[in-house]
């Protein structure tokens, strides 16, 4: 006889996650077709129809913990495919958004950043803290070791005050980021003990590397067909961030390591020749190109077309506001002469201000919004490396999914009654 189980449904869950997109949860019958077709679900714990059901059932602690809600990349081929429209794909999405709010520190914070009532407040804290930045600049530059760097910009905002500031408060997102990880990675290990899952058969050294590969090829995105434009979207936006953050550093490094440390004169700042400036704006570029193409995409209509929502929209726009002005900000830099006017002057430092609250937003609110995604679903895959829930390791050819839907629909009604 099969064990009893007490299942306890959270009512409110379920109301967040069909107001969070989730819309058409209730539409699901349970014929795991979205399980078969999904070229990303692994035939031992196969996706989504279990998590369907644990949605129905408003099964919280189970979806939050569940690692495949985060191996799925809402390529949507299971809503596309789905016979009552109930969208699997943008279901899976609104769990993740309930998943980082689950294991945010502190939990306020996540509630805060994604809800649109709350952007007053979400910007008014860096506009505050970065005015008292300022306020404090006086007292603290006349107590500095070195002469500060000069130049247009760093007469508002200088380099030395801007370093420490990001600094401080990045550190502070990523002490909250690990502590949320960290419940995340136990809550997916306890969940698949109690199920009697959890299988080790890879070393963590070696599900680290597996799962970087496939975030550097974003080789998943790659065997979706509904929406496989996202791929390029993706990565436009992932390598355009990551080569702005390498000419921070590497500008960091020209300012404050290579002249004490190396003997070596400082660059900075860039002229336009200079490499470090031409892969900022290439990564630039890229950025603006992959936020304003998701942005695109989502109001598209096309089939298998995202449902957005406030977690993604924000995101998104936070993201293509920070490429925006920082191009602005680039343009009113080059453009000034040596004595620019207070009209100029005043209009490049209003930019360039917006542009330090959006980067705010971006970088200190990491942990809470959905660029969290990057952390989580990178823990995630790791942890599917680790514990063997990889997906098929070639695209099966659409004819076979007939052919497989006896066997791997088995697979994933038994995963459902887990």
């Amino acid at each position: 006889m099969p064990e009893a189980c007490l299942v306890r449904p959270d009512r409110e869950f379920i109301e967040e996650i069909i107001a969070s997109g989730g819309g058409d949860l209730k539409k699901c019958m349970q014929c795991a077709n979205c399980s078969v077709i999904c070229e990303l679900s692994g035939d031992l714990h196969p996706f989504p129809r279990k998590e369907m059901l644990w949605a129905q059932w408003g099964l919280k602690d189970r979806l939050v913990a569940d690692p495949d809600v985060w191996l799925c990349h809402q390529c949507n081929d299971c809503s596309v495919h789905c016979p009552r429209g109930a969208h699997p794909g943008d279901v899976l999405a609104a769990v993740r958004q309930q998943a980082v709010r689950a294991y945010a520190f502190p939990h306020f914070l996540a509630r805060w950043v994604n809800q649109v009532g709350m952007l007053p407040v979400t910007f008014l804290i860096p506009i505050v803290l970065i005015t008292l930045a300022l306020l404090a600049r006086g007292p603290l530059e006349a107590s500095l070791p070195f002469e500060p760097h000069r130049g247009f910009y760093a007469e508002f905002f200088p380099h030395w005050l801007l370093i420490g500031f990001y600094g401080f408060f990045t550190g502070l997102a990523f002490v909250a980021a690990v502590v949320g990880l960290a419940r995340f990675w136990r809550a997916m290990e306890a969940a698949d003990r109690n199920a009697g899952a959890y299988v080790v058969t890879a070393g963590i050294v070696a599900s680290i590397l597996a799962a970087l590969r496939t975030i550097v090829l974003h080789d998943r995105f790659a065997r979706c067909q509904a929406q496989a434009s996202r791929r390029i979207t993706h990565l436009a936006a992932f390598y355009g961030f990551l080569a702005l953050f390498a000419v921070t550093i590497w500008a960091t490094i020209d300012m404050y390591v290579m002249p004490p440390v190396f003997g070596i004169a400082s660059r900075y700042p860039f002229d336009l020749l200079h490499p470090m400036k031409i892969l900022a704006n290439v990564g630039g570029v890229a950025l603006v190109f992959g936020a304003w193409k998701a942005i695109a995409d989502r109001r598209g209509g096309k089939p298998g077309t995202p449902v957005g929502s406030s977690f993604d929209s924000i995101f998104l726009w936070v993201l293509l506001g920070v490429g925006v002005t920082g191009f602005l900000v680039e343009i009113f830099r080059f453009s000034v002469g040596s004595e620019p006017g207070m009209w100029l002057r005043t209009t490049a430092y209003s930019i360039y201000f917006v542009h330090l609250v959006l980067v705010f937003q971006l970088l200190v609110f990491l942990p809470y919004s959905k660029f969290a995604h990057v952390l989580y679903r990178t823990a995630a895959i790791v942890y599917a490396e680790h514990t063997g829930r990889r997906p098929p390791a070639r695209r099966l050819p659409a004819r076979s999914a007939d052919t497989l839907l006896a066997a791997r629909s088995r697979g994933a009604i038994g995963a459902g009654r887990s």
